[in-house]
């Protein structure tokens, strides 16, 4: 167990603590005219709790409810479904022992299998291999049919490429020194392993920390005992307009706030239903900064796919934290809709730029079957 906001145990704990020790010693005014004695005799049998009694309660009550503020709560780490990290391999095709950086290659490539990987080559140029991918057949296969360069390595070039991509993780197989603090370098067996134990620390990072809140079961208790403590005080014939005031203004701002929410829950549904999509996402987001909850994003990342924006919706999809088996299975299978959308729209954008060479590209496909077939990895200049 832990607590999300520490800082109230410890500006308030020893506060009031100190108070109620005052408050519990401090003796009556007529103590100091008459003895202990004297004042039992002439008190009359009390039946209800006494005072310190009564203040023993508050004192209880008021330390469970700064325990509340500090809010207790059990912290449960699971990984993130729908989450993989962004790797970037590039490879040394430069240098006399190609075939040693290969196999340093392909052993990198299996020790980092299972998140999203990036090859890319480098030797005067820097050129993509293959984009993004958890395909570790293919990428295997497109590193085994690699072939060397004869061209000296460009390393700032591909410093500076590397630079400008965003990744979790950028890894560089060379034989040659080189050194970079936000690379990771493999020139060697024991480079991999240190790659190896790299990927674990970044997996940890990658976890969702699911919190289960406790803060009720004192609030709870101390209101319980608030409750007993009051009922052992002796009637009251009647209660100040000013107290009733004062409470009626404290509950009054909270819950037209909460009415005004929900009202705009309701608004944020209505808008999806009549497919005013944009709507509602916008809506959706309004809400979502007052009241983040798994089915609010759900909702919102619903509004994104249908209103086009499905780079939008995959971000929301995979943040959707829920234990929720019903809830699971709905973003599971929306994300991967999503991804497929994305998928589509990237393959026609590529379509339409390459529509002006698709007759050069044919006729070069069919002079290619006439010669033998050699295996070889394309390379793409970045």
């Amino acid at each position: 167990m832990s607590f999300l906001h520490p800082e109230f145990l410890l500006w308030l704990l020893l506060p009031t603590l100190v108070l109620f020790y005052f408050w519990l010693t401090q003796k009556p005014l007529k103590n100091r005219w008459l003895s202990e004695a004297v004042l039992e005799k002439l008190h009359a049998p009390e039946t209800t709790m006494g005072l310190k009694g009564r203040n023993s309660l508050f004192l209880v009550s008021s330390l469970l409810i700064i325990v509340a503020m500090a809010q207790p709560v059990i912290i449960d780490s699971t990984p993130i479904e729908g989450k993989e990290l962004h790797i970037i391999l590039a490879i040394d095709r430069g240098g006399a022992n190609f075939d040693q950086t290969r196999s340093l290659a392909l052993s990198t490539l299996y020790t980092v299998l299972g998140e999203k990987i990036e090859l890319i080559g480098f030797d005067d140029r820097v050129y993509r291999i293959a984009p993004r991918s958890n395909d570790g057949g293919i990428l295997s296969e497109l590193i085994k049919h690699l072939t060397p360069s004869s061209q000296l390595s460009n390393k700032p070039l591909l410093e500076e490429k590397l630079h400008r991509i965003d990744a979790d993780m950028k890894i560089v197989v060379t034989l040659t020194p080189m050194k970079r603090e936000d690379f990771w370098i493999v020139s060697s067996p024991s480079d991999v392993s240190a790659v190896h134990e790299k990927l674990i620390e970044l997996r940890k990072i990658h976890l969702a920390q699911v919190h289960v809140p406790l803060f009720f079961y004192p609030l709870g208790l101390a209101m319980t005992l608030i409750l007993f403590a009051l009922s052992s005080m002796s009637k009251r014939q009647s209660v100040g307009v000013g107290s009733l005031a004062l409470l009626f203004s404290l509950s009054l701002t909270p819950a037209h706030a909460g009415i005004l929410d929900f009202k705009e829950l309701i608004e944020a549904k209505a808008a999806y239903e009549r497919g005013e999509y944009e709507k509602s996402e916008h809506l959706f987001a309004r809400y979502q900064m007052k009241h983040d909850s798994p089915q609010v994003r759900y909702n919102r990342a619903n509004a994104l796919y249908m209103s086009g924006r499905f780079d939008r919706a995959r971000f929301w999809y995979e943040r959707v934290y829920t234990t929720d088996p019903g809830l699971k299975e709905r973003v599971s299978h929306n994300l991967k809709k999503s991804i497929g959308k994305i998928q589509t729209v990237e393959f026609q954008k590529k379509g339409r730029e390459n529509g002006a060479n698709a007759i050069t590209s044919a006729t070069s496909n069919i002079s290619m079957m006439r010669k033998p077939l050699k295996r070889e990895t394309r390379l793409f200049e970045l």
